[in-house]
C-alpha cells in the first residue's frame, strides 16, 4: 500500500479561509476541528501563477515547496498556524518531509525524515489518542493519494 499526498494542514477556520479564496482549494475536515487541502496539481499551478515568485529550488527534498508556495502560505498563516506536508511511501518505504508556518514566518523546516509529519503535527497542536500517533489520530491514513478527495 502506498501513500503519497502534498497537503496543507491547520485550523478549519483557517483552511476554510483559504479555500473561500481559492478555486481549485477544497477543504476535507479532519477531527480536533483541524481541516486540509491537498495541493493537488490544479492549486498547485494555480499559486505558481498568480504568487509567480521566481523558484530557487532551495529544498530538494520538498519537491513542491517552491518560493510561490512558501508566499501562500506565509500569507495564509498571519495570525494562525498551517502545516505543509508530502508523503511518499509505498511498501513501508519512502520519504515524508514538511514545514511549519505560524504568524506570517517558517517557524520550523523545512525537514525530512521518519516521524517529521508527526512532529509537524504536534506543533500544530493536534492531541494524540492513546496508542496512535498524530497523524493517526487525524485519520491521515485514509488518504493514500490526493484523488481521495
Amino acid at each position: 500500500m502506498g501513500h503519497m499526498i502534498r497537503a496543507v494542514i491547520g485550523k478549519e477556520n483557517v483552511i476554510r479561509s483559504i479555500t473561500e479564496r481559492r478555486a481549485y482549494a477544497e477543504m476535507v475536515s479532519l477531527p480536533q476541528s483541524y481541516a486540509l487541502i491537498f495541493l493537488n496539481d490544479s492549486l498547485f499551478d494555480d499559486i505558481e501563477e498568480t504568487v509567480d515568485m521566481k523558484n530557487t529550488c532551495q529544498y530538494p527534498n520538498l519537491y513542491f515547496l517552491t518560493d510561490s508556495v512558501i508566499c501562500f502560505l506565509k500569507e495564509h498563516s498571519a495570525g494562525a498556524q498551517l502545516i505543509y506536508i508530502e508523503t511518499d511511501y509505498f511498501g513501508g518505504h519512502g520519504t515524508q518531509a514538511g514545514a511549519f508556518f505560524e504568524n506570517g514566518e517558517m517557524k520550523y523546516g523545512p525537514a525530512d525524515g521518519n516521524g517529521t509529519v508527526n512532529h509537524l503535527l504536534k506543533l500544530l497542536g493536534v492531541k494524540r489518542h492513546l496508542l496512535k500517533d498524530e497523524f493517526d489520530t487525524l485519520g491521515l491514513y485514509r488518504y493514500s493519494n490526493m484523488d481521495q478527495e
